[in-house]
């Protein structure tokens, strides 16, 4: 009796702990699940924001195209133009010529019998460009579409120009177009979204009601997507074979899916890595240069370099992932070495000019590589440049590990490069910490900027930053600018301050930064 008792036991114990495993592999294998359906819908997001991004360039070619076309206004030759142009495009409805605020021809209706004035109040106004989300449109009866406005050209953009060609249920989207004064967003396309302006802006994963909200925004045109699924789509396994070989897994492994989901988590991350690796050897990373002004003279004294991806399927892979990516499996330094060696070989001309500098992020690991300093040097050295042309950022995070910061910093000092710290405000740096840093400049994250002018806690920081910087002697860049109403701000600060942002330029490739340069000299 007392055998077939222990008997007993043991086996309730081993079924006690084969439910344990089970329950335990259940609920990791839903959480791998999930995890993979948010990877799937931020994918799906790059690809919505990479089209969006398409029909933006499509109609900026247009209005290029019709500003030039050299043919006499709302002529015969010119409609003829404006219609073929219609009948090429892929998303465009209807093109209209417009003069002082009122439209004189259509590709539908040709000349006006009298101009048209529309006294439609827009959804957004940026600049001298008007968007209306949904107007009627003189095609047809009935028919309306998206307009976008400018003194010269009327746009009316395909509705459905989204919704057989993107459409990925469970999966959608929403379009959105935003004004870069206001960060106002409105809507332009697809389905409706819960979601704020200011969370869209932030483009981090919002989950509300049980469905997955992924913001992303362009960095070259003002257009936002927002990608949504649902919680209970993310957790169904796509096939039902699937299903039954997670569950035979499950039951026969028991606990064991716990290891092996971790194992499959980080394949993905060093599959994603691999990827990055072969886009450096194709040939599909580039650097764009964002101009850095000083605010009292608005003269462009510099530029931001910075890597830029777009893969094979012509998209644009967002920074903060591979960067991040590069990061966690120790080959940021690959990508360092790729934007030295392509700035000094694209921007040594402006290098040249005195007091241009250009700035190049890196990191601590870039420090701990042992060829790092030799590369930068025969960069320098093949460029045929001063070393104070070419600065370095570090951000205010990477310096943790204090006595290694301030030997590199010293190091790279003595070599004539300027040093910033980059993203200054969002950790820990006190005024002895950065006198014993011994950097040249800071610069003032963008989060600060965009307090300035309203009653953010965080607003008072920022006369406390310009103090620290004015008793160390410190060169300031402000992240971020986006409104005359910062430039005043910093302006009137006092001391010599520079500006990044999108008021004076996005990133950009080296030709057009180049003749962005030139024109601001004229």
């Amino acid at each position: 009796m007392a055998k077939q008792r222990t008997f007993v036991e043991t086996a309730l114990l081993i079924l006690c702990g084969i439910g344990l495993g089970m329950t335990v592999a259940w609920f990791t294998a839903q959480a791998f699940q999930l995890r993979v359906g948010q990877e799937e819908l931020r994918r799906y997001g790059v690809h919505v924001l990479g089209n969006a991004e398409g029909i933006a360039k499509e109609a900026r070619a247009i209005a290029e195209a019709v500003d030039t076309d050299n043919l006499p206004f709302c002529s015969d030759q010119e409609l003829a133009f404006l219609r073929r142009t219609v009948f090429y495009s892929l998303n465009m409805k209807e093109l209209g010529r417009s003069k002082d605020g009122k439209l004189y021809c259509t590709t539908s209706q040709g000349r006006l019998a009298e101009p048209f004035q529309s006294h439609a109040v827009p959804d957004a106004v940026d600049g001298n460009v008007r968007f209306y989300a949904f107007t009627p449109l003189a095609i047809a009866p009935g028919a309306a579409g998206m307009v976008i406005a400018n003194p010269d050209v009327s746009f009316a953009i395909n509705p459905e120009a989204f919704k057989d060609r993107y459409d990925s249920p469970p999966m959608i989207y929403t379009v959105l177009f935003y004004a870069r004064d206001s960060r106002r967003t409105f809507y332009a396309l697809g389905h409706r979204q819960p979601l704020t302006d200011e969370e869209v802006m932030a483009q981090q994963m919002v989950e509300r009601s049980s469905v997955f909200y992924q913001p992303l925004c362009s960095s070259t045109y003002r257009i936002c997507v927002v990608v949504a699924e649902p919680r209970a789509a993310m957790l169904v396994l796509r096939n039902h074979k699937s299903q039954i070989a997670l569950r035979m897994a499950i039951g026969a492994m028991l606990g064991g899916l716990i290891p092996l989901t971790l194992i499959l988590f980080f394949s993905r991350q060093r599959t994603f890595a691999r990827q990055l690796r072969r886009a450096l050897r194709r040939g599909e990373l580039s650097v764009a240069y964002q101009p850095i002004v000083d605010l009292d003279t608005r003269a462009i004294v510099g530029a931001e370099a910075l890597a830029r991806w777009t893969n094979g399927a012509n998209e644009d892979v967002p920074p903060t992932l591979f960067i991040d990516a590069a990061e966690r499996s120790g080959f940021i330094y690959e990508i360092t070495r790729f934007v030295l060696s392509r700035v000094v070989e694209e921007v040594d001309d402006l290098m040249r000019r005195d007091h241009f500098r250009v700035n190049v992020n890196i990191t601590m690991q870039d420090l701990g590589d042992p060829n790092f300093f030799a590369h930068l040097r025969q960069c320098i050295e093949t460029a045929r440049i001063d070393p104070g042309a070419l600065s370095l950022e570090l951000t205010e995070r990477s310096t943790g590990d204090r006595d290694t910061a301030t030997e590199a910093i010293s190091r790279l000092r003595a070599s004539g490069h300027k040093v910033y710290i980059d993203d200054f405000g969002t950790g820990y740096s006190s005024l002895a910490y950065l006198h014993e840093l011994a950097a040249d400049a800071i610069k003032i994250d963008r989060a600060f900027t965009a307090t300035v002018g309203t009653q953010a806690v965080t607003a008072s920081v920022v006369p406390q930053i310009l103090d620290m910087a004015s008793q160390l002697e410190l060169e300031v860049v402000v992240e971020g600018i986006e409104s005359e109403r910062q430039v005043e701000y910093f302006s009137e600060a006092g001391g010599a301050i520079l500006g990044q942002g999108w008021l004076f330029g996005e990133p950009v490739p080296a030709m057009q930064f180049k003749r962005q340069f030139r024109t601001a000299l004229q």
